[in-house]
């Protein structure tokens, strides 16, 4: 698969396989993620992966961040409430996922606009490789409304969670979404 096919193959997955995934095929995904560019080269993500019953108190604990979500999918899906009765069932288990990903890093400073860049740029990697590899996955910020919960569990201490990403192999071809227009500014030409 090339790098076009990739980006534009790559989907959002929340229903999973209940197969495990093989640890060196995920060493191989993160070795390959953990290539993306960082501010000043400082590399500052860490991941944490989980499978099996640490995965499963994890998922139990990110569930809980559901609540804080429902007030904006109650405003943004008001004349759509199946949408967010499917995303109450996703955040209830996360799709079956066999693997969990908490993605962070460590802050330089209170206002660490660059910490927050350098590891979407990891993750942005970590997708697309995994994508390659015939896994999905999806890209998850809700969890980090329990962030204090999760790191207690993790035992995480001075880092600030950025996402919670379901890993697996799909069982399910999410739609195509349509590309937003207008999204592009060219001036000068």
């Amino acid at each position: 698969m090339d790098l076009h096919e990739a980006v534009k193959g790559r989907r959002s997955v929340r229903k999973f396989k209940e197969t495990p995934i093989a640890r060196d095929l995920i060493e191989k995904i993160f070795d390959i993620a953990q290539w993306a560019p960082s501010g000043m080269n400082r590399q500052n993500w860490k991941f944490f992966v989980l499978a099996g019953e640490r995965k499963e108190e994890l998922v139990s604990i990110s569930s809980e961040s559901f609540q804080y979500l429902e007030p904006q999918l109650q405003e943004l899906f008001a004349e759509k409430p199946k949408v967010i009765e499917a995303t109450r069932r996703f955040f209830k288990r996360l799709g079956k996922a066999p693997v969990v990903v908490c993605a962070y890093f460590e802050p330089a400073n209170k206002e660490d606009v660059t910490s927050y860049q350098n590891v979407a740029a990891a993750i942005q990697n970590l997708l697309l490789v995994a994508h390659a590899e015939g896994l999905g996955t999806c890209w998850m910020t809700g969890p980090v409304a329990v962030e204090t919960q999760i790191s207690r569990y993790l035992g995480v201490d001075g880092l600030t969670l950025v996402a919670v990403i379901p890993m697996g192999y799909p069982d399910e071809t999410p739609r195509i979404p349509p590309r937003r227009p207008d999204r592009v500014i060219y001036q000068g030409f």
